[in-house]
């Protein structure tokens, strides 16, 4: 039977596990028994993050979305996209591909893609996640996620 990988993230804790489905199964287990004790699970609630890719009943196009939160830099910028393609889109994950083709459609594209993915792996922000259409994929840490919902709510 083929391995299975599941990222879990709640708060500051992220962790990601690869293996069997059992062995995955297991440990997913005994992580939410240890660090989880009281059987608590993650609120249902959506973030304001989630609320501001919205207005109006509308969701947010990216360009739209960029101007809200307003990056300072190409960096700030991967991360805002990636966090844009992860919840407007509902993927799990991206590609550099798939993220230097938004900033080209927000008309800000980055001089070099790769190099901006991988200072934000490099810092924590971002990490890989498999593979998808033959490139390797990449998804937002928790800390990732939260350092956009900090830029959002600095913006609000």
């Amino acid at each position: 039977m083929a391995d299975v990988t599941i990222r879990l993230s709640v708060g500051g804790f992220a962790v990601e596990i690869t293996g069997p489905p059992e062995y995955v199964e297991k440990k997913l287990d005994e992580l939410v028994g240890r660090y989880m004790p009281t059987g608590k699970t993650a609120s249902a609630e959506p973030s304001s993050a989630i609320n501001s890719l919205e207005q109006g009943g509308k969701k947010l196009s990216a360009a739209e979305f960029l101007r809200k939160v307003s990056a300072k830099n190409q960096t700030d910028r991967g991360l805002v996209l990636g966090f844009y393609i992860e919840r407007m889109t509902g993927q799990s994950s991206f590609t550099t591909s798939e993220l230097g083709e938004l900033g080209i459609q927000t008309k800000q594209p980055f001089s070099n893609i790769s190099d901006i993915v991988s200072r934000l792996v490099s810092r924590g922000l971002m990490m890989t996640s498999g593979g998808k259409e033959g490139q390797r994929a990449y998804a937002l840490t928790a800390s990732g996620e939260e350092y956009v919902e900090s830029m959002i709510a600095q913006k609000a």
